[in-house]
C-alpha cells in the first residue's frame, strides 16, 4: 500500500469537498456514518482523496493500482487481460443492497446489476446479478465513455 503524507491527503480531501460543491464546506463539523461522532467535513472525503492520490501515482508511472494478474485475487486466475474499456459505478442503499451499472466505452451497451453484500467465511463481497441494458435512441448519453 502506498503511504501518502497526511497533509497531502487533507489537502486533497478539502479539494474534493469543494469540487463536489458541498454546501457545508470542508471545515464544517459533520456526523460520521458510524459512531455518530462529529468530525470536520473534509475528513468524510479522506478515503476517497487517498484513493484518488494512489490512482494518480500509479497512473503517472503507467501502472495499475492492483496489477491485474492471477496473483491479485483468486477470482482472476486463468484470465488474460486486454485494454480497459469498462467503467463501473456502484451505489449502496445503506441496508446491504447495492445497485450498479457497467458502462462500455464507446458503445451504448450497459449492464445493470443488483445484489446484496454477503459474507462467505471471513470475506465480504457483493453478490450481484446483471441485466442487459441499452441507451435509448435520442438520449443525450450516447455511450461516449
Amino acid at each position: 500500500m502506498t503511504t501518502i503524507p497526511s497533509a497531502v491527503v487533507e489537502a486533497a480531501a478539502r479539494a474534493l469537498c469543494e469540487s463536489y460543491n458541498d454546501p457545508r464546506g470542508p471545515d464544517a463539523m459533520v456526523m460520521t456514518i458510524k459512531g455518530g461522532t462529529l468530525v470536520p467535513n473534509w475528513q468524510t472525503y479522506r478515503q476517497a482523496a487517498a484513493n484518488v492520490l494512489i490512482a494518480a501515482a500509479y497512473a503517472s508511472k503507467c501502472l495499475k493500482p492492483h496489477t491485474l494478474n492471477d496473483q491479485a485475487h483468486p477470482c482472476l486466475r486463468g484470465l488474460q487481460f486486454g485494454r480497459e474499456i469498462y467503467d463501473v459505478e456502484i451505489y449502496g442503499n445503506g441496508q446491504g443492497e447495492y445497485l450498479g451499472i457497467v458502462l462500455e466505452e464507446g458503445g451504448p451497451s450497459r449492464i445493470v446489476f443488483r445484489g446484496p453484500l454477503v459474507r462467505e467465511g471471513d470475506v465480504r463481497l457483493i453478490r450481484a446479478r446483471g441485466v442487459q441494458a441499452w441507451v435509448e435512441k435520442g438520449s443525450e448519453d450516447n455511450g461516449g465513455g
